[in-house]
């Protein structure tokens, strides 16, 4: 009997097929795909051993019947998603999907899957697909890689907003690919306006040669570079440091960081240096300039002091008087502008502002100086008939007019110092014009310098008009001078005019005449030396009624049955001192003028004063005539 040919070529041919499919299943295996089928009628899956084998799911325990029984490997996160993919996918004509999905081990570990759908045709279902071919790919090395990825850009990420600065990177043609920053990061130019830009559009010159030269040298050797420049913004400029380093190819990122702070922390420091360089300058020529401003009147004092001891002749003692009275004016006044000038650097000087009519003002600064005039030299004052009022710190402005006529009398030999006010829009214009030397063109940018004088062979320090700058400032005003070399010289104080509400006007100017309109006007002394008291009744019995006690507690006693109109309050003193006796006056009368004389210089004392309560402080040793003059400010 013959062998039946097609038998055997249908054998061999069913042999090559089978060989065929495992040839396909060892390549599928060898990259951890495995193939299945899902019956749509059935919801059944037809899984065989290689597919737990090929999957690496065996070795770890997941060993799963069909979809349902999957889900208790299935990761919680991923069985939600998982579902509704699977249902969307049955839903569909085509049948083709994809899905990815996470197993857990028995260990724990993880396993990363992905399925892929294909649909095959059954002849017997009206051309429907009846079952679903799939394979399931093992993506647990691919995911973890993804995974890795992901958390290296969020960490990159976090880096980057992490850090105050932020960073460009350049190509070798100085164009900005792109710029890396923290989200809340300001520039100076929008981020689209940038990448992309060709920088040379965005920096200066000098800069982009910079930046050119530095990009070039670091895409050569591979070295970081770093650089320091400017970058100015309408009309501002700002400085930055930019780290250069190598990227790709033909790209550098640079770290640019700014460091304005520290360019002007720099300055801050260069102008430090300046300035203690300035003031150990000064000292030397303030120690040179007080060494020879306090020796002059001393030994001028001292000097004719023995003189007068051997001398009979009275007319010569009552000149040798005056020198020594001179001088003595000269040495307190020397020493009143040190501390003035240290209390107003260190700003410890108060202002005490309140309501003064300037008009009244100046004929009071007229009255006192009318009799210091030399005698080829006339005091004439220029003023409106009306009043203008001001708030302001009288006495910081009748110490500036005083200091402006003082300067003006000894460089006036003959002619005229003028003393006037001025209306000028919202400034009250308070001025003293001489016909003396004036000042040289070159020194008058200097003259409100400290010790710079005018004249050295003229006794003064060189501070009187620096601390009348200082204390003008403070008020709120500004000062200025005018000259020409032997014609003569104007100081000018501007003081800022506020007009005062005509009630307020009218109840000051009620108050002020009914106190003029009184006679011999009482002054109560507080002193608990005699000497001292004798010296200031002296100097005032003609012109007030004195009263006197020896205590602060006395003088509260006084004060309440006599009511004098102004008090003279020495501070140390037994049984109570004078800044406990202001303190209780002053529960009893606000309006009362107290002036606190004091041999103690302390600004600390000086300052317990005025918070007490006393209107102004006088040192001892003090001017009698600077006393009265204070006196008179007061209560007239």
């Amino acid at each position: 009997m013959e062998p039946d040919t097609n038998l055997y070529s249908l054998n061999e041919n069913s042999e090559i097929i089978r060989e065929n499919s495992q040839k396909i299943r060892s390549v599928l295996s060898a990259h951890q795909i495995a193939l299945w089928e899902y019956d749509i009628r059935t919801g059944k899956c037809s899984f065989t051993d290689d597919y737990f084998h090929v999957l690496g799911l065996k070795e770890a325990g997941v060993i799963f019947k069909d979809i349902d029984d999957f889900y208790q490997f299935a990761h919680p996160d991923d069985i939600d998603t998982y579902k509704e993919a699977f249902a969307e996918m049955l839903a569909s004509e085509s049948k083709m999907s994809q899905m990815r999905v996470r197993c857990i081990g028995e260990h724990g570990e993880i396993i990363w899957l992905e399925d892929h759908f294909l649909s095959h045709r059954e002849d017997n279902d009206g051309g429907h697909p009846g079952k679903l071919l799939a394979y399931t790919v093992n993506v647990t090395l691919q995911c973890e890689k993804e995974q890795q990825i992901k958390h290296l850009e969020i960490y990159n990420r976090k880096i980057i907003e992490a850090l105050p600065e932020f960073i460009f990177i350049f190509d070798d043609n100085f164009f900005i690919t792109d710029v890396l920053m923290a989200p809340e990061t300001i520039l100076l130019h929008p981020v689209e306006v940038l990448r992309g830009a060709d920088a040379r559009n965005i920096y200066s010159k000098e800069v982009s040669e910079l930046f050119i030269c530095n990009i070039k040298e670091c895409l050569a050797d591979g070295k970081l570079k770093e650089i320091e420049y400017p970058l100015e913004v309408e009309g501002r400029k700002y400085y930055f440091q930019a780290r250069i380093a190598p990227f790709e190819s033909n790209k550098v990122l640079a770290l640019i960081h700014d460091i304005g702070d520290r360019i002007r922390r720099s300055q801050e420091l260069i102008e430090a240096k300046r300035r203690a360089e300035d003031a150990d300058r000064m000292k030397s020529v303030f120690l040179a300039n007080m060494s020879h401003e306090i020796r002059t009147p001393l030994n001028a004092i001292v000097g004719f002091s023995e003189i007068m001891a051997v001398t009979e002749d009275e007319e010569e003692k009552h000149e040798y008087l005056e020198i020594i009275q001179k001088n003595s004016n000269l040495l307190l006044q020397l020493i009143n502008d040190i501390l003035d000038l240290s209390r107003i650097e260190s700003g410890k000087s108060e202002m005490h502002f309140q309501q003064v009519e300037i008009s009244g003002l100046i004929d009071e600064v007229e009255k006192v100086h009318q009799l210091k005039m030399k005698s080829n030299v006339e005091l004439e004052v220029i003023r409106p008939e009306e009043e203008f009022w001001t708030s302001t710190d009288r006495n910081r402005v009748m110490q500036v007019l005083f200091n402006f006529l003082s300067n003006a009398i000894k460089n006036t030999e003959s002619g005229v110092i003028t003393l006037g006010l001025k209306h000028e829009g919202d400034w009250l214009k308070l001025f003293v014009s001489d016909t003396g030397c004036g000042i040289p063109e070159d020194k008058l940018p200097r003259i409100f310098t400290r010790f710079e004088k005018l004249n050295d062979f003229v006794q003064g320090t060189g501070l009187g008009l620096s601390i009348c700058k200082s204390i003008v400032e403070r008020l709120g005003g500004k000062i200025e001078v005018s000259s020409e070399l032997g014609k003569g010289s104007t100081f000018s104080l501007y003081l800022p005019y506020l007009e005062m509400p005509k009630e307020v006007a009218e109840r000051i100017l009620t108050s002020k005449k009914d106190s003029q309109s009184e006679q011999h006007k009482k002054i109560l002394i507080v002193e608990d030396i005699e000497s001292n008291f004798a010296q200031l009744n002296i100097l005032l019995k003609k012109e007030y009624t004195i009263l006197w006690v020896r205590n602060g507690q006395e003088a509260v006693n006084s004060f309440i049955h006599e009511k004098p109109d102004l008090i003279l309050m020495d501070i140390r003193m037994p049984v109570m001192d004078g800044i406990q006796a202001t303190e209780k006056i002053r529960t009893i009368s606000l309006s009362v003028p107290i002036i606190a004389v004091t041999a103690y210089a302390f600004y600390t004392e000086q300052q317990q004063a005025i918070q007490a309560g006393c209107n102004a402080v006088i040192s001892k040793p003090y001017s009698l005539e600077r006393l009265k003059e204070t006196i008179e400010s007061y209560i007239g």
